[in-house]
């Protein structure tokens, strides 16, 4: 996800709540993918004024999860396509199983040891009934973003958050179970850069991502309730 926003110890700002809460709804479904969004709509069901709601949709159209029409206004953009889906998938293998295999080969102790935290916090959360959804989205995200940082260039980031991947794949089955493959695959990775395995590492990420891919396809493949229920897991 692009434009992580940095912790603040204290009270969250009241824009960063009301922004989570509407990326929530994007990605549980509750506002649909080309739904019309009215601010003044949001805002009463919120109870908040209308500023946190426009700066938050405005965060949310810089990660292409809603977008702003003149004379119209917002709007959720629309579901992936078949083949835009595939073509993200592509420039996914490219990037992530080599920044894998670099991260193995280059962190810093502290750098793993984020990535690894990452993955035990999810596991944690997910066996423990407490992760909702959009939750779950946002550390798988921030799971694959580490690991894209622990290979030393910066660019390989911006180039990842520009493909705003991670929000839009999680749209395409958003009811279905969080199961424990995406989380036992993201322990692989974890083990394989713990140990400076770079073959392993690349490995890893390379399966990781086909077994998603897998997974997602369902979503084109079947109906809505059908995918639902066939999902075997929406990690990414």
């Amino acid at each position: 996800m692009s434009q992580r926003r940095t912790e603040r110890p204290g009270k969250a700002r009241m824009s960063d709540v009301v922004y989570e809460r509407l990326q929530g709804f994007l990605l549980d479904g509750e506002i649909q993918p080309g739904e019309r969004i009215r601010v003044d709509e949001l805002a009463r069901r919120l109870g908040v004024s209308q500023t946190p709601v426009r700066e938050s949709l405005n965060r949310l159209e810089a990660e292409d999860l809603v977008t702003k029409t003149h004379l119209i206004g917002y709007s959720a953009t629309p579901k992936l396509t078949p083949e835009r889906f595939e073509d993200l998938f592509e420039a996914r293998f490219l990037i992530e199983p080599y920044c894998s295999g670099l991260a193995a080969g280059r962190h810093r102790g502290g750098e793993a040891e984020r990535i690894a935290a990452i993955a035990a916090e999810m596991r944690t959360r997910y066996q423990a009934g407490t992760m909702s959804y959009a939750a779950f989205a946002r550390a798988d995200a921030e799971f694959h973003e580490a690991v894209l940082a622990a290979t030393g260039n910066s660019y390989f980031g911006e180039i990842f958050a520009k493909l705003h991947c991670h929000l839009q794949l999680f749209r395409l089955l958003r009811d279905s179970r969080v199961t424990e493959d995406a989380l036992d695959e993201h322990d692989q990775i974890v083990t394989a850069i713990r140990q400076r395995s770079q073959e392993s590492a690349t490995d890893a990420m390379r399966a990781h991502l086909t077994a998603s891919r897998t997974r997602l396809r369902t979503a084109f493949a079947s109906p809505p309730e059908e995918a639902t229920a066939s999902a075997s897991g929406a990690g990414d």
